[in-house]
């Protein structure tokens, strides 16, 4: 049984089309991610699956379950910890997972037991009992993942979970994620991050206006989508014509980056490649080889750059 299948799911906002015919499948113990810009339609759709909100048509069921048909069942096999954290400034962290479990009827005992666990999972020891408004974001994301997390579901949704957190907090996150999936969770993650996605899921789905372009492994979608491996040869501004010239049956092409040339295999030019520039007279100041990103997946397959979308 896969932990939630999607099939053919339409939305529309008046004349916005926010989702666009999507089809997915999410496998149970996986970690899958939902890549592309604010605006593509991650939200909608994981709020689509969670219950939170109707499809125009299609079909979602999440471990067998039919999310239209069988709404209360569902929402006890999913945890949805949205973009924007639901918590109250006012109430401490342990305030506020009380006021969850009292939506969900948790009998006190089950509720102190869930605590200690989950205290002991998202390392909330230090600040548990302060209040959510003098957390720092880290902190308030572990409190909103707790919450989540309280009634055990099996398939955890997380929208945008890293959105505002420091490079080491992000990675923190990520850990905390592949634990969730060691215990057994089915997580889906939306992201716009494509170091997130690439490291962290297990497949990736792109998806851009509303629909899937590509699905598959980060590798595989680079592999196959991805282009060429790029060389970057930085060489002394008065020497970027000597190397040029030098370069020329490679199809230099200068960026701001420096001096790219585009090859299938990237190790075994680089040698001749320099071996050149100084039997020329050029000295490069360093030499990169840069692989195939998901960045790069993105823009071949919709003609624009993710991070100049995002922006």
């Amino acid at each position: 049984m896969r932990a939630v299948e999607v099939n053919d799911v339409h939305k529309s906002y008046g004349d916005v089309v926010a989702l666009d015919g999507v089809s997915l499948s999410v496998e149970e113990r996986e970690i899958y991610g939902l890549l592309g810009p604010n605006g593509a339609g991650k939200t909608t759709l994981m709020e689509i699956i969670a219950g939170l909100r109707t499809p125009d048509s299609g079909e979602v069921r999440v471990l067998g379950r039919d999310v239209l048909r069988e709404p209360r069942e569902v929402r006890g096999l999913v945890g949805f910890n949205p973009q924007e954290t639901l918590l109250y400034d006012s109430l401490t962290a342990r305030e506020n997972l009380e006021f969850v479990a009292a939506l969900y009827s948790m009998a006190r005992e089950e509720f102190q037991e869930r605590l200690r666990e989950l205290t002991d999972l998202l390392g909330m020891g230090d600040f548990l009992d302060r209040r959510v408004g003098k957390l720092s974001g880290g902190q308030r994301r572990r409190v909103s993942l707790a919450a989540s997390l309280l009634h055990r579901p099996p398939v955890i949704i997380l929208d945008e979970p890293t959105v505002g957190l420091d490079p080491d907090a992000r990675r923190d996150f990520w850990d905390l994620i592949e634990r969730l999936r060691s215990e057994g969770r089915t997580v889906l993650i939306s992201t716009h991050y494509m170091e997130e996605a690439d490291e962290l899921c297990d497949r990736v789905a792109i998806i851009d206006r509303g629909r899937i372009v590509a699905v598959g492994r980060p590798e595989e979608l680079k592999a196959k989508y991805g282009g060429r491996s790029k060389i970057i040869v930085r060489v002394r501004r008065r020497q970027v014509d000597r190397a040029l010239e030098i370069l020329r049956g490679r199809s230099p092409e200068v960026t701001p980056e420096g001096i790219v040339i585009e090859a299938d295999d990237p190790r075994t030019l680089v040698p001749d490649l320099v071996y050149d520039l100084q039997s020329g007279g050029v000295d490069p100041e360093s030499v990169e080889i840069r692989s195939p990103t998901l960045e790069d997946v993105f823009l071949n397959l919709t003609g624009r750059r993710l991070a100049e979308v995002v922006e």
